[in-house]
């Protein structure tokens, strides 16, 4: 028999077979993806994970892996895939074990009629008859999709104004534009709000909102907004780039406006963070991660690869 008492985040076994551990709250964000090359959808964000109380194994070595943005197309004249490219997952692994946390990455804006992509954020539709991408966090096995947050993208529309939609968030889906003559391309949809846990992390507090559509100068020419959560603006004339999403929120980049010239935004890259009682924290750590003390709690946060030893 073996009685097993919680104190705080620590649980203690007593008795033949008890194994020590504790626990942390965990946020797990990917990058973002891309806005949609000309005439673009906004990207979708990052999907997110967000598990309280996780437990932690003394002695075992976690890997981090901290996903990128998808990266703008820059400006050129003929890009290889006018849809915006994928944000890259992030992942919490058990060295030489399972995966406990994968937050997959956000979906890349669509281009007129070329389809959005999925994402752990849907990427938003670009004009005409593209069509928005789909969330993907929210169906992964375990606790990823569990503890999963992602919204699909928002549908752009044809004629007569061409606009395109938003990309999804983790806090809800992307716009869908309007047509007509007071049309405008769709919002990127909002964030995750964890500033009650992660007050100095992402975009203070906030994470993985979706990417503005871009501007549309048919009829009606109002380009797509971020939120907070990282995200990027669509553009705002057609000699403007869409805005890149924030580095370590997880944001969609904005859609890319009517004209070849200009740039997509890219998307933001990922973090992990983790809130531990101080007592516990080891602070044995690769890829120097930033940390600070809030009350009785140790906050860290890894925006590149590394390793946490329990």
């Amino acid at each position: 028999h073996q009685n097993m008492t919680q104190f705080g985040y620590r649980t203690l076994g007593f008795g033949s077979g008890g194994v020590a551990g504790y626990k942390a709250d965990f946020l797990v964000v990917a990058g973002g993806g891309a806005g949609g090359y000309v005439c673009g959808g906004g990207g979708g964000a990052g999907g997110v994970v967000y598990k309280t109380e996780h437990s932690l194994i003394p002695a075992t070595v976690y890997d981090v892996v901290i996903g990128a943005g998808g990266a703008s197309y820059g400006r050129a004249s003929s890009p290889p895939d006018q849809v915006g490219n994928m944000g890259v997952d992030t992942t919490w692994t058990i060295n030489g074990g399972a995966t406990e946390f994968t937050a997959k990455g956000g979906g890349g804006g669509g281009q007129q009629g070329n389809v959005a992509r999925n994402g752990g954020c849907g990427g938003g539709a670009g004009h005409a008859t593209s069509a928005f991408g789909d969330e993907t966090q929210t169906g992964q096995s375990g606790d990823s999709g569990t503890y999963g947050f992602g919204y699909n993208g928002g549908d752009g529309v044809g004629v007569p104004s061409y606009n395109p939609g938003g990309g999804g968030g983790a806090g809800s889906v992307g716009q869908d534009a309007l047509a007509g003559a007071s049309g405008y391309s769709g919002n990127g949809g909002t964030g995750k709000d964890l500033s009650a846990v992660f007050a100095s992390e992402g975009d203070s507090g906030w994470f993985s909102s979706g990417g503005g559509g871009g501007y549309m100068s048919n009829v009606a020419g109002q380009a797509g907004t971020a939120s907070a959560g990282g995200g990027g603006d669509g553009a705002t004339s057609t000699t403007d780039d869409g805005d890149d999403g924030t580095a370590n929120t997880g944001g969609g980049g904005g859609g890319a406006a009517g004209n070849a010239t200009y740039n997509n935004g890219a998307g933001g890259s990922g973090v992990i963070c983790f809130k531990v009682l101080t007592a516990d924290y080891t602070g044995t750590t690769t890829g120097s991660p930033a940390t600070r003390v809030v009350g009785d709690y140790t906050i860290v946060e890894f925006t590149g690869n590394g390793s946490y030893t329990a």
